[in-house]
């Protein structure tokens, strides 16, 4: 069998400092991903951009950030209907951006909701697909941030902003295809591709991003229109990895050019909310938005649409549970706020890991994942002799702490965790309360704990608890051998549904895309 996962993916963990990787795949997947992102599990996403002007979605079937495509691609007819009752004829998606002015952006405002959010990492969209960049690129004349609308470096703001809170790491969203740049256009229309539009646009931008600002992850997207071989991608991730600013400390994700999401690059997301549900034999992230219904902001977004505590509390648990992280998405409006809706939730929910951090941040999965809705994390007392790069953490009696993540108050008070074997030494105490927890063995097997003595108005939360476990049963269980016996995962701890061919796109409609290269309107 092949070695469990590129699972304990490397055959010697070595830090990126004493390894040269080549320009290959072979050599850039043996490349770890940092411990900060793994022990980190919680970052924001920020979708910023034009976009955020006319901020409109229609039906909660499309999202406002791909606001032109749905204009001039699909000519879906709501949105030219929109256009026409309310802008002059001949406006053009250009005309949008002197109204990105962004007057109230506060950057030391921003910083101070994600660090008081429990963030500790956020991921700007730099450059989305409109091409946009919110720093003055030498390779986007005019269109971004400086030259038009705001007139301020917003990304160089925000990371100066980020940096002096502390604890929080800046990242950059970057779309490597643009919608209406006539190079990316003309390229595509050859066969096979020129490379004129990365070789002159997207490659010497993420280049002269990280010389200028030494973000600590890149978040790469838009590359479902050409392979890794056109967007030069592992050209530019030996670079990065061997002599960029951030070679010791950057995080990168998966979309790297067609075929690569969930097989190359670094952590996985690939796909939007990806969620497989079980562990998985490589590190992952999930990016979920808080507006259910968009990534960019919509004026049209009501008070329903936004995701309730229970429900960021039990994506993030079951997320962490499996080995993943939670990037949960916000849109700011085109005058620089984060609307006090978004603000309202990101705070309450810093409140919340404030108490119950301990379950989250620097904890691994267990040897289970989850109970029905009751999800598990653990960490060690002592780290000698295990593998920093390990997926689970083993369960021994002595070493392993377990946190049960709880999302409904069991009735009569009784809560059953069929999972847990206990000792007689076996503790249980709940995150934020001093109150002692009775725990006994289950007389169908696993524990019971009494919860239900437990005075509800000392309750430190009222949305989800975090229980902790000591002086378990040692056991010896594989989890991922489990799941490859079950035929979830390959050989490699890779979900055997990831072996599929994934449609990058997530729609296979070439209009969706953006690639109906009869009916472009350049801007």
């Amino acid at each position: 069998m092949i070695a469990l996962f590129t699972v304990f993916a490397l055959l010697a963990f070595s830090s990126a400092t004493s390894v040269r990787y080549e320009a290959d795949w072979k050599s850039l997947d043996t490349r770890p991903t940092p411990d900060w992102f793994d022990n980190g599990k919680f970052g924001i996403f920020i979708h910023w951009g034009i976009f955020s002007v006319p901020s409109i979605d229609f039906d909660h079937n499309n999202h406002s950030e791909w606001f032109w495509s749905f204009w001039k691609i699909n000519q879906s007819p709501k949105y030219v209907d929109f256009m026409n009752k309310n802008y002059k004829p001949g406006f053009s998606y250009a005309d949008f951006g002197p109204q990105f002015t962004c007057e109230l952006f506060e950057p030391d405002q921003w910083a101070d909701i994600f660090k008081h959010a429990g963030a500790k990492y956020i991921v700007l969209t730099a450059k989305h697909h409109e091409g946009f960049t919110l720093w003055p690129s030498n390779y986007s004349w005019n269109w971004n941030a400086v030259d038009v609308g705001a007139h301020r470096d917003l990304a160089g703001e925000l990371k100066a902003a980020v940096d002096k809170v502390g604890g929080v790491r800046f990242g950059m969203y970057f779309s490597q295809f643009e919608w209406f740049n006539p190079l990316h256009i003309e390229d595509l229309k050859r066969k096979p591709p020129t490379r004129n539009y990365p070789n002159m646009v997207s490659y010497p931008q993420m280049i002269e991003f990280v010389n200028n600002y030494k973000p600590e992850l890149i978040w790469s997207d838009g590359d479902w229109a050409g392979d890794a071989d056109y967007w030069r991608s592992t050209e530019f991730l030996q670079w990065l990895f061997n002599e960029s600013p951030v070679k010791d400390s950057i995080a990168v994700n998966d979309r790297w050019g067609s075929g690569t999401w969930g097989r190359h690059g670094g952590y996985w997301n690939v796909m939007d909310h990806y969620d497989p549900g079980h562990l998985v034999g490589h590190k992952w992230e999930n990016c979920f938005n808080l507006d259910r219904y968009s990534w960019g902001y919509r004026r049209t977004m009501t008070s329903s649409d936004v995701r309730t505590m229970l429900e960021l509390i039990n994506e993030l648990a079951r997320t962490i549970a499996c080995g993943g992280n939670l990037l949960l998405n916000i849109g700011p409006t085109a005058d620089g706020r984060i609307v006090a809706a978004f603000e309202l939730r990101l705070r309450q929910l810093g409140r919340w890991l404030q108490t119950n951090g301990e379950g989250v941040y620097g904890t691994k999965p267990w040897i289970y994942q989850n109970d029905s809705n009751i999800w598990y994390t653990s960490r060690l007392r002592s780290d000698v002799g295990h593998r920093p790069d390990r997926v689970f953490n083993s369960q021994t009696e002595k070493n392993t702490i377990v946190y049960v993540f709880v999302m409904q108050w069991p009735h009569y008070g009784h809560l059953i965790l069929p999972s847990v074997k206990v000792t007689q030494r076996t503790k249980a105490q709940m995150l934020g309360h001093n109150h002692h927890i009775n725990v006994e063995p289950y007389e169908g097997g696993g524990a019971k704990l009494d919860i239900g003595a437990m005075d509800w108005h000392s309750l430190p939360s009222f949305d989800a608890w975090v229980i902790k476990l000591e002086y378990l049963q040692t056991e010896h269980r594989n989890p991922l051998k489990e799941l490859i016996k079950q035929g979830v995962l390959d050989e490699n701890g890779r979900p055997v549904a990831l072996n599929v061919e994934i449609n990058d796109n997530n729609d296979d409609s070439e209009e969706v895309a953006g690639f109906r290269k009869d009916r472009y309107d350049i801007i």
